[in-house]
C-alpha cells in the first residue's frame, strides 16, 4: 500500500513539473520563432512578453476568456481539436 501511495505521489510530481514547464516552453518557442523568422532581439521580444502578460492580467481580473478574445481579435484559433491540421 505505501509503495502505491508512493508511486502515486511521484507521478503527480512528475505531472506538476511537466504542467509548470509548459508556459515557459510556449514563450520560448515563440521567442525563437521571432528571433529566427523576423530577426527579433530581446528587448523587441521582451516588449511583446511584457504586453501579452498585461492581456493575460486583463483577462483574469475581468474574467474574459483569453482563447476566444484572440480568436475574435485575430482570427486566429489556438485551441483546436486535437484530429484538425493547421
Amino acid at each position: 500500500m505505501i509503495t502505491a501511495n508512493k508511486r502515486l505521489v511521484n507521478q503527480y510530481k512528475a505531472m506538476y513539473q511537466q504542467i509548470n514547464q509548459i508556459t515557459p516552453q510556449v514563450y520560448a518557442g515563440i521567442a525563437l520563432a521571432l528571433h529566427r523568422k523576423h530577426g527579433w532581439g530581446y528587448n523587441r521580444i521582451n516588449d511583446l512578453f511584457v504586453e501579452s502578460q498585461n492581456i493575460w492580467q486583463e483577462c483574469v481580473d475581468s474574467g474574459l476568456d483569453m482563447i476566444k478574445m484572440c480568436e475574435e481579435e485575430t482570427g486566429i484559433e489556438v485551441l483546436r481539436r486535437t484530429t484538425e491540421r493547421m
